[in-house]
């Protein structure tokens, strides 16, 4: 029985894999339609997967300091914008934690929920690949990562074979550094590791009024190549009484193809809960082969067959 106090979302029944005719797709927690840009000749492929919604980025030295003074409706200069996004990050990193929603469109549809803390948090995550619509929740306690999803997700994320995948379906996996699902479900969990996603090169800043009359600051600049993806824009809203977060958001484009992603930030200083499942299985434990591409690649809707490994369920 898991003793966390969190609503977990239902399994939903297993998917038939996609025909394999299907380009490849994204993969878990990648930014969507990486494949069409790199069909379209628009960034060059060859990296690795395992990036959460928004590309990880690891932001320079943080610094703490006043609250921001441009007054709705004035904007300012490239510096004082830069140093309000520090102190945003700053406290995102520094936050006993808060609740966050993430959606990315354009290609794949993908939603990330959470509740990130300093060194813990869950996520419960949707997305299509070319194994169907998967669907999975990821515990963050202490160093391990424990995942509960669906057969696409079983297959895609951990390299669960098929035939294998609507067993586990009701099962917690343990997975720990080292395995090789690891580096792809860890990151984007804790609140410094959610801080290093805000991705975003300032150049001004204007005083706003966010949602439910909250007093802000919208900072808006460009967002760095990372990874597969080019350069794009975006933009940071602030509370102006905290410099915490209220939504940050991005676009990128190329060959017909424009990428969104937005995240909305709430309940801060709210430390998530969050204890071991029992009755875990442990990934290594598992007959499994890493999936074309790799882990939480999205696949080419089929897997190669599994090696097996002592123990192997």
């Amino acid at each position: 029985m898991n003793d966390d106090r969190w609503a977990f979302p239902p399994q939903p029944p297993a998917w038939p894999p996609a025909p394999a005719t299907l380009p490849p797709k994204r993969g878990s927690r990648v930014p969507a339609a990486i494949a069409l840009f790199v069909a379209t000749g628009i960034v060059a492929a060859g990296i690795g997967v395992g990036g959460v919604l928004l590309v990880r980025h690891v932001q320079g030295n943080q610094q703490s300091a006043g609250a921001p003074t441009a007054a709705p409706g004035t904007t300012s200069g490239a510096a004082e914008a830069r140093a309000l996004y520090q102190r945003a990050i700053a406290a995102t990193r520094d936050a006993s934690g808060f609740h966050y929603m993430a959606v990315s469109t354009g290609g794949d549809a993908q939603t990330i929920v959470g509740d990130a803390g300093q060194t813990g948090g869950r996520q419960a995550i949707t997305f299509d690949s070319s194994y169907g619509t998967e669907q999975f929740t990821l515990l963050l306690v202490g160093a391990t990562v424990y995942f509960q999803g669906n057969a696409p997700a079983l297959q895609d994320q951990l390299g669960v074979a098929a035939a294998t995948a609507p067993s586990l379906v009701t099962k917690w996996v343990s997975v720990v550094a080292g395995n090789g699902p690891y580096t792809v479900l860890q990151p984007g969990i804790t609140t410094g590791s959610q801080a290093s996603e805000l991705l975003l090169t300032p150049e001004s800043r204007a005083g706003i009024t966010a949602a439910g009359g909250v007093a802000a600051t919208r900072i808006t600049g460009t967002v760095p190549a990372a990874g597969q993806l080019p350069p794009g824009t975006g933009q940071l809203d602030i509370a102006a009484s905290s410099d915490q977060p209220i939504t940050y958001s991005s676009a990128v484009s190329g060959g017909g193809v424009v990428l969104t992603f937005s995240t909305t930030f709430s309940a801060w200083g709210t430390a998530p809960t969050v204890s071991a499942p029992t009755g875990a299985v442990a990934w290594s434990s598992l007959t499994t082969a890493q999936p074309p591409g790799g882990y939480g690649s999205g696949g080419s809707g089929s897997t190669p067959a599994p090696t097996a490994t002592p123990g192997a369920i």
